[in-house]
C-alpha cells in the first residue's frame, strides 16, 4: 500500500510517496532533504539531487507544497518521472544491506551508468558480477556473466543499470560494492562476495 510522508522544511511542506514497508526510508529521505536545504540553500523547483544510485527531483506544486519525484525506471527514466519512490528506496535499502553484510565502503553507480553483460547471464540461475574499475564517464566498471560456461565476445552487450530493474532486479543490490569486488548469486540469493584479495567477506544471515 502506498503511503504519503510529509515534513515541514523551512516555509514549505515536502512530500513523497512510497510503499508502507519503506516508511523509515521515506522519513530518512525527508530528513536528508532538510539537511541539504540547510547546508546548500533553498531547493528550487526542478533541482536534481543525487541520492545513492538515483537522482531525485524537486517539484513545486504551489502554495508551499513540494513533491519529491524519481525517474520512472519501469518506462523511460531519462524523460519520465514518477511520484512513487518505492523503487528508488528499495534498491537503496538493499544496497546498504549488502555493504553492511560485506563490511565494505560503498562506491556509487547511477541508474544511467552502463555495465557489460553476457546475454546468457540475464537468464542464468547462477551468475557473477565483477567490478573491474571505478565509475567514470558513465561506465560503472561492472561486468555480469554466467557462473558456469564460456562467454563469447559476440555475446557481450552494453546495458544501462536501470534496464536491470526490469530484466534482473535482484542484481541491483550488489552494484554499490567497490572496485575489486566479485559477487556470486544463485538466483537472487548472494552466495559469496570476494574482495580484491579473493577473501570471502560476505556474512550470511543464515
Amino acid at each position: 500500500m502506498l503511503i504519503t510522508k510529509t515534513k515541514e522544511i523551512g516555509s514549505r511542506t515536502f512530500s513523497l510517496k512510497c510503499e508502507e514497508s519503506l516508511e523509515l526510508q521515506g522519513d530518512f529521505l525527508l530528513n536528508l532533504f532538510e539537511t541539504t536545504e540547510a547546508d546548500a540553500g533553498f531547493l528550487e523547483d526542478g533541482m536534481k539531487i543525487q541520492v545513492g544510485w538515483s537522482i531525485l527531483f524537486i517539484h513545486e506544486k504551489g502554495e508551499g507544497q513540494v513533491q519529491i519525484l524519481a525517474p520512472d525506471y519501469a518506462t523511460d527514466p531519462f524523460s519520465r518521472t514518477t511520484d512513487d519512490l518505492s523503487a528508488t528506496l528499495s534498491v537503496q535499502l538493499a544496497q546498504n544491506h549488502m555493504l553492511k553484510q560485506s563490511g565494505t565502503a560503498g562506491e556509487t553507480c547511477l541508474f544511467q551508468d552502463t555495465l557489460i553483460a553476457s546475454e546468457k547471464a540475464l537468464n542464468a540461475e547462477r551468475v557473477y558480477l565483477e567490478r573491474t574499475d571505478h565509475r567514470q564517464d558513465g561506465r560503472s566498471g561492472w561486468y555480469l556473466g554466467p557462473a558456469e560456461g564460456q562467454v563469447e565476445q559476440e555475446e557481450l552487450r552494453l546495458y544501462y543499470i536501470f534496464q536491470l530493474f526490469n530484466l534482473r532486479p535482484g542484481i541491483l543490490k550488489v552494484l554499490a560494492l567497490p572496485k575489486g569486488c566479485v559477487a556470486v548469486l544463485d538466483g537472487d540469493e548472494v552466495e559469496a562476495v570476494l574482495d580484491a584479495e579473493d577473501r570471502n567477506i560476505w556474512r550470511s544471515e543464515a
